[in-house]
């Protein structure tokens, strides 16, 4: 790099700073109606409260129909296998809970259920998902009333059960026409390793975090328009003196 790049660099940034302590009010007026903005959507906005439940979900489908199978092959050497001691939980499990629990029926039922005990017709919802470490399913609600949230997720297991009970049904049916004999009476057990909770402070909106985005955004703002109106200036004020010269 040369020295003349050298200064022709110096003159930009200095340029630059001049445009800054320029148009320092412009910037410093944006940046703080952007904060006031922030402030009134931070703080206008109600507060959410989350509730969570733990659920653990399993069957006994395989263990059973492989009990059977061995009954079945006593003395036989057609077949080779062991049965586990100690079966893993079937991902077939939870993909048959989640689609229950997140089915659009499933979902009007609980809402209609809790509309009834709470006597209001605004909107409820909740979500399911598994932990892909514990492989447990997680039931997530957020509303404005914490009791509520909590409510809703009573009323999901309760009616999760019932589902899970008619599922049951179904299978024992179909094993049955299989010729297949089960010692269960329910082939699915629901275990709620955490009750439903609500959070006792607000999980939303998060306010710090709103008013510092605000205040940041509107900074790099305040300078793009500073620069924008600088340049649009620069371009006028070209074309006001090219016209002045042809006259």
């Amino acid at each position: 790099m040369t020295v003349n790049e050298q200064y022709n660099d110096e003159i930009d940034l200095y340029e630059l700073f001049l445009v800054l302590k320029k148009r320092f009010k412009f910037i410093a007026t944006i940046f703080i109606i952007g904060i006031f903005i922030g402030g009134l959507i931070a703080f206008l906005s109600p507060n959410i409260y989350q509730a969570r439940a733990t659920l653990w979900v399993d069957s006994f489908l395989m263990q059973s129909m492989l009990e059977n199978l061995k009954s079945n092959l006593k003395g036989e050497n057609k077949f080779s296998f062991i049965i586990p001691l100690q079966q893993n939980k079937s991902p077939e499990v939870n993909k048959l809970s989640i689609s229950i629990l997140n089915s659009v029926e499933f979902q009007k039922k609980v809402i209609s259920k809790v509309q009834q005990t709470h006597k209001f017709f605004g909107t409820v919802s909740f979500t399911a998902d598994v932990d892909k470490k514990t492989e447990s399913i997680v039931l997530t609600s957020e509303q404005k009333d914490s009791k509520l949230a909590k409510d809703i997720l009573q009323t999901a297991i309760e009616e999760f059960r019932k589902e899970m009970d008619k599922a049951s049904l179904v299978y024992s049916e179909v094993l049955a026409s299989e010729k297949i004999n089960t010692d269960k009476s329910k082939n699915f057990v629901i275990y709620v390793v955490e009750n439903p909770n609500s959070s006792q402070t607000p999980v939303k909106p998060k306010r710090k975090l709103i008013i510092a985005v605000s205040a940041i955004s509107s900074l790099f703002l305040g300078i793009f328009i500073a620069f924008l109106v600088e340049w649009w200036n620069n371009v006028t004020k070209r074309k006001e003196d090219t016209t002045l010269r042809s006259q």
